[in-house]
């Protein structure tokens, strides 16, 4: 590596590690004071509530990354060109380039970690935090799924609906469960049973009644016990992604979930806009990376606070674009990725246009 590439990411990981310890800390802050509000309705103890705020830091921390990412561009390299330690290294040879490459290969990197963290941890602890408040708030224990409904189109054009009263996590097992399906909008069969239990073989139903329906008549079948006939082959594993909430879920989970449920209009354009999202927001520190450092190369000298304040300027700005974007999305005024993506397409393309005429002299 380069004594100056060093020299570089040496000046930007102070205010990077500033920008992401004051920010990820503001916003842990907020969700500490939202789970104590909550809490105060249920008189929760206090180890309970400090286990809530530890399922919220995942997600906080990630949006401190990439307000730490303008930071450390505005403000390291911004110190770097007030003090025209910039303008030597050009002068000496040089490039805008190579002064830039060092910041977009480490935001880079920081893309991928943000995107690794909402893929993993993140998820887990969503689910984690809302299994906590069903259980403070109804009581229920932990891997109970109540009132369990599922749908989706076969290949052969037929619909199935799943329902079931109960689903228990631990023992795999629904409860009071019903199977229909559902053929050019008419129901063609049928199945009921009192427990449906996984098993070396697929599911396995205990006590079940099935009707398969015909032009005029209905003909029902009582089966003591036996494997599920009804063609329902989801593992156990998926019958939990499929009970998760979008922000559940990471973004192969929540493809895997579109592409296997049948949703309503509405509903599949708001989870495809979901699912662009957690694909779009770790792209947030390249793109601030693109637009922050020509704005902090350039010649006129820059305080620290006003570096801070066009940070902040930036920040308010992509939060109204990805509420605007994201409205737009789920409302079908535009598709869902242009919705989810309007607010990197918007600064990234400012970014962009300033990072090539800094680049060429134009």
């Amino acid at each position: 590596m380069r004594i100056i590439t060093r020299y570089l990411i040496k000046e930007l990981m102070g205010p990077f590690l500033f920008g992401f310890l004051a920010f990820g800390g503001m916003f842990i802050g907020w969700s500490l004071v939202s789970v104590i509000q909550w809490s105060e309705s249920y008189s929760v103890p206090l180890l309970t509530v400090l286990r809530l705020w530890v399922y919220n830091v995942p997600e906080n921390m990630a949006y401190g990354v990439y307000i730490g990412v303008l930071l450390a561009t505005l403000l390291g390299l911004g110190r770097m060109t007030s003090h025209s330690e910039t303008i030597a290294m050009q002068a000496g040879g040089v490039s805008f380039m190579q002064i830039a490459t060092p910041v977009l290969v480490v935001s880079a990197l920081l893309t991928a970690g943000t995107f690794f963290l909402n893929e993993s941890l993140t998820p887990l602890a969503k689910h984690a935090y809302r299994e906590e408040q069903t259980l403070i708030r109804y009581g229920k224990p932990k891997g109970i799924i109540d009132e369990y409904f599922y749908t989706e189109r076969l290949k052969d054009g037929k619909k199935r609906l799943v329902y079931a009263e109960q689903y228990n996590v631990m023992e795999e097992r629904f409860i009071n469960v019903t199977i229909q399906e559902m053929e050019q909008g008419q129901l063609v069969r049928t199945l009921k049973s009192k427990e449906l239990l996984w098993g070396e073989h697929g599911w396995y139903f205990r006590e079940g009644e099935i009707f398969t329906y015909r032009e005029d008549a209905v003909i029902p079948v009582r089966v003591t016990e036996g494997y599920n006939p009804s063609g329902f082959e989801k593992t156990p594993e998926q019958v939990i992604s499929l009970s998760r909430r979008p922000e559940e879920m990471g973004w192969w989970d929540l493809k895997w979930y579109l592409e296997n449920t049948e949703l309503s209009t509405k509903k599949r354009r708001q989870y495809e806009v979901q699912l662009h999202l957690k694909m779009a927001f770790p792209f947030a520190c390249l793109v601030f990376a693109l637009l922050g450092t020509p704005l902090a190369l350039q010649s006129n000298r820059r305080t620290a606070s006003a570096g801070l304040g066009i940070t902040l300027l930036n920040v308010i700005f992509y939060y109204i674009l990805m509420a605007v974007g994201t409205f737009l999305g789920q409302t079908g005024v535009t598709s869902p990725w242009v919705g989810a993506w309007l607010q990197n397409l918007v600064i990234g393309g400012y970014g962009l246009y300033l990072f090539v005429r800094k680049a060429f002299n134009i």
